[in-house]
C-alpha cells in the first residue's frame, strides 16, 4: 500500500498576513503539502503577480499546493437569499478556482452552506447553495479542477451540519468532479468519525484531521482529545484512501515545534493505518 504524505493547512497561520515567509520552514521541515486557509491574505486571487510569487515561492520551497478552502464569506452568500448576493459569490468562487489552478492546487473545498437563523430557513439555504455549488462543481469541470463539500461544524445550526445532510447535497448533485473532504473534528461533536467515513467514502476527496473534546472545535492535533484514532485509521485503511492526511490544527506553540510534533503524531497514525 501507498504511503500516504503529511500536509498542514495554513490555518496554522490564519492570524497571519504574509505566508511566503513561513514556507522555508515547512520546506526545510518535510512537510510537502499545504492547504491554503486564509484569503485573500494567503493567495490574492485577484493579483497576477501576487499568483505568481506564490507559486514561485512553492517551488523553490519544495512545496505543493493540495487544497483551498473558499472563505467563510462567500460560502455564506453562496447560500443566502439575496440573488444577486449569491451570483457574486459564485463568481469570487470561480476566480478562486482559477488562481488554485495557477499554484498548481488539485482540490477546492467548500461548504453546503453558512449559519441558519433557525431551522425554518434550512430548506431554502440548502436549495441556495445547492444551486451555486452546481454552477461552480460545472465551472471547476472545464478547468480539471475537482471540488470537495465538507462537513459543516455544528456548534451553530448550519446547512450541512450533519454528514448525512452533506451526503444528500452531494448526491443531489450528481456531478462527476464532485466528492467529499471529512473533517474529523467537526464529525466528532454529534456524531462518529468513523460512522462519519463510512458515509463518504465512496467520493472521499481530502481530510481534514484534527483532534477535539467531542464539544468544540478546538482543531488540536490528534491525541490529544477524545477521538478514536485507532478506529478511525483502520476504517480509513479500509476506504483505500492513500492521498495527503491533511492536518487542519491552530499554532499553540511555536511554529517548528508544532510542525514535528506534527511530524511525530502522523507516523503514530501511520503506523495504525499500516498495521490495520
Amino acid at each position: 500500500m501507498a504511503k500516504m504524505e503529511l500536509g498542514v493547512s495554513t490555518l496554522l497561520w490564519y492570524d497571519e498576513d504574509d505566508l511566503l515567509v513561513h514556507l522555508p520552514l515547512l520546506g526545510s521541515e518535510g512537510v510537502r503539502h499545504i492547504e491554503l486557509r486564509r484569503l485573500p491574505q494567503h493567495l490574492d486571487y485577484a493579483d497576477e503577480d501576487a499568483i505568481a510569487r506564490l507559486s514561485t515561492a512553492l517551488q523553490e520551497c519544495g512545496v505543493a499546493v493540495h487544497t483551498l478552502h473558499v472563505p467563510d464569506k462567500f460560502i455564506t452568500e453562496m447560500s443566502g437569499s439575496d440573488e444577486e448576493v449569491r451570483k457574486a459569490a459564485v463568481a469570487e468562487a470561480k476566480k478562486i478556482a482559477v488562481a488554485l489552478t495557477k499554484v498548481g492546487g488539485k482540490i477546492l473545498v467548500t461548504h453546503a452552506g453558512g449559519i441558519l437563523k433557525d431551522e425554518a430557513e434550512r430548506s431554502v439555504q440548502f436549495a441556495a447553495g445547492q444551486e451555486s455549488v452546481t454552477e461552480l462543481a460545472a465551472f471547476c469541470r472545464d478547468i480539471g479542477l475537482p471540488v470537495a463539500v465538507e462537513n459543516s461544524l455544528p456548534t451553530k445550526l448550519r446547512v450541512g451540519d450533519t454528514v448525512a445532510e452533506v451526503v444528500r447535497f452531494v448526491e443531489a448533485i450528481g456531478a462527476d468532479n464532485l466528492g467529499y473532504c471529512l473533517d474529523t473534528s467537526h464529525a466528532n461533536i454529534g456524531e462518529d468519525p468513523v460512522a462519519a467515513l463510512g458515509l463518504v467514502e465512496h467520493r472521499l476527496m481530502t481530510l481534514h484531521i484534527s483532534d477535539n473534546d467531542g464539544q468544540s472545535d478546538q482543531h488540536a492535533l490528534p491525541f490529544e482529545g477524545n477521538i478514536d484514532w485507532v478506529a478511525f485509521m483502520a476504517a480509513l485503511r479500509a476506504t483505500g484512501y492513500q492521498d495527503v492526511f491533511m492536518l487542519e490544527v491552530r499554532a499553540k506553540q511555536e511554529p517548528k515545534r508544532m510542525l514535528r510534533e506534527a511530524k511525530a503524531r502522523f507516523e503514530r497514525l501511520m503506523q495504525m493505518y499500516e498495521g490495520g
